[in-house]
């Protein structure tokens, strides 16, 4: 399974995008590795994808390091992060699931669900993203490029 960039995760879930005042270094080329559930679970660079209001200390997870918060509210990103609000985070999950065929552990959605952690890089290697992926030469967005690490 590739890796997820935050432009992808935006059209997968369909959500809000929200960058800090200073952006994360890639900007929208970000990659996501690791989302999590719940705020204490949280190391530099991970996502904290809020299933439900109880679980979102979004403040203890930039706290902590995370890269980004996923939830349903708009909630102001911390310099070098992002957040991304979505409908429904736990319909968002579903469709990123289903388009990004998460395997592993989990044998069902309902299995992702209870899980701590989601590693989005399962499969030896790495997708390598060039600075300019998706942007062409006058800064449109040009045909998406990624290509597999040996």
């Amino acid at each position: 399974m590739a890796l997820v960039c935050l432009l992808d995760l935006v059209s997968i879930t369909g959500g809000r995008l929200r960058l800090g005042l200073m952006p994360p270094r890639e900007g929208e080329l970000t990659l996501v590795q690791r989302i999590v559930f719940t705020p204490g679970s949280v190391m530099p660079g991970d996502v904290l994808w809020c299933l439900a209001d109880d679980c979102c200390d979004a403040q203890l997870a930039f706290l902590r390091g995370a890269l980004g918060v996923v939830a349903d509210d708009r909630i102001e990103p911390w310099p070098g992060g992002f957040s991304l609000a979505v409908d429904d985070p736990v319909r968002a999950l579903h469709r990123l699931a289903e388009a990004r065929k998460i395997r592993g552990t989990a044998k069902s959605f309902s299995d992702v669900l209870e899980l701590k952690v989601l590693q989005l890089s399962e499969l030896p290697g790495a997708d390598i993203y060039p600075l300019t992926c998706g942007r062409s030469a006058k800064g449109r967005m040009a045909r998406r490029c990624q290509r597999r690490a040996a």
